[in-house]
């Protein structure tokens, strides 16, 4: 028996919820046309709580967002009842089949600002852990620009650019959310005045690699 849990902010939620670019990096057309139906507060709590669901399911699956699969291969819909349901594709579907994973149920709560999503299932074998993604094309860091992509995501994540420094992974050494790393997302973007297409922002699961995806974007 395995199981995922997450908990989150709703308003915090808004600086996705109403960034274009960045709802369609986290939700499919389907699930961003279903809260398009409804009033802003209703939509930003519809879209808090996928992204929930998304989160408790990728704990599931026992990977990071970026370890194999994207959030979009996490689809949150409806059944019958109007209860929530997962239908996975691409690597969360992949991984699913290697863990004999074959059935997910999911649970969804709301109360004021918060929203908590439960993700359960019967995996046949534990998930895999992940080797990670081959580095193509290195740049070698500049000194200078790589302490301040440290210290931005330091300011960030509530610890010392040391701590970003030594970080194998921002999620597993410092606990960095999948909503934080997103927000890094917008600062980087708004600091060297890049933008970080989908690929590359699954790679920055720790300094080295964020410092590799800027500095591509940016022609360093």
């Amino acid at each position: 028996m395995r199981i995922g849990v997450d908990l989150m902010s709703v308003s915090r939620f808004s600086q996705v919820a109403e960034h274009r670019r960045y709802r369609t990096l986290v939700f499919s057309k389907a699930e961003l046309e279903q809260a398009d139906l409804m009033g802003p507060e209703r939509r930003l709590e519809r879209l808090a709580g996928r992204f929930c669901v998304k989160e408790a399911t990728c704990k599931l699956l026992g990977r990071g967002f970026g370890q194999g699969l994207r959030w979009r291969d996490i689809e949150v819909t409806s059944d019958e009842w109007g209860a929530p349901a997962v239908l996975l594709t691409g690597g969360a579907r992949r991984l699913a089949d290697e863990a004999e994973l074959f059935e997910i149920v999911v649970s969804l709560s709301h109360q004021v600002d918060l929203v908590m999503a439960v993700a359960a299932g019967t995996a046949g074998r534990r998930p895999r852990p992940y080797s990670g993604a081959r580095e193509e094309d290195v740049v070698e860091p500049e000194r200078a620009r790589l302490d301040e992509v440290a210290l931005l995501a330091a300011e960030l994540f509530s610890v010392s650019a040391e701590e970003v420094s030594r970080a194998e992974s921002f999620a597993g050494d410092l606990g960095a959310t999948s909503l934080l790393t997103i927000e890094l997302l917008g600062r980087l973007e708004r600091r060297y005045g890049i933008r970080i297409r989908e690929p590359g922002f699954y790679r920055m699961t720790n300094l080295h690699r964020t410092y590799q995806v800027v500095a591509h974007a940016a022609g360093w």
